[in-house]
């Protein structure tokens, strides 16, 4: 019964992983609908990152369902052991952005410089996060194994 519920619930997830995949594929669509429209650099831009996001979360996405459907996706202490050292040193260059980010926005006097530095502070939040959790799974992956 247990089997069941995890098949139907992998079944349910996987559909509604298309979905969404489909829905990324409708918001790229969109911007580039909105592109074609403005000239405008600051729309031009925020634009393209709201689609360039689109395309890596239907990359992602695509990831996810296929290892749900052709193998399953392993990563090994070996795997993180390789980029230890640089997944460290990516997380101090994250954190020199934040500040740098951080410390544009106190310098900037314009409400739209303001919050297009926000957004990209977000963004470096977000690697740094990123970052640091590959390097914590490297620490739960070998917890596992020893």
């Amino acid at each position: 019964m247990a089997l069941a519920k995890a098949s139907e619930r992998d079944k349910n997830l996987l559909t509604l992983l298309k979905q969404w995949k489909g829905l990324e594929d409708i918001t790229i669509k969109s911007c580039s609908s909105i592109l074609k429209k403005s000239t405008n650099p600051i729309i031009q831009t925020l634009t393209n990152a709201i689609r360039n996001d689109s395309e890596k979360h239907k990359a992602i996405i695509q990831l996810v369902i296929d290892s749900m459907t052709k193998k399953a996706i392993v990563l090994t202490s070996e795997d993180l052991a390789d980029v230890a050292s640089l997944l460290d040193k990516h997380i101090g260059i994250e954190q020199k952005a934040i500040d740098m980010a951080e410390e544009a926005i106190e310098l900037s006097r314009d409400a739209i410089v303001v919050q297009m530095l926000k957004l990209i502070l977000e963004d470096e939040k977000k690697h740094k996060k990123m970052a640091k959790q590959m390097n914590e799974l490297k620490f739960r992956i070998t917890a596992k194994i020893t």
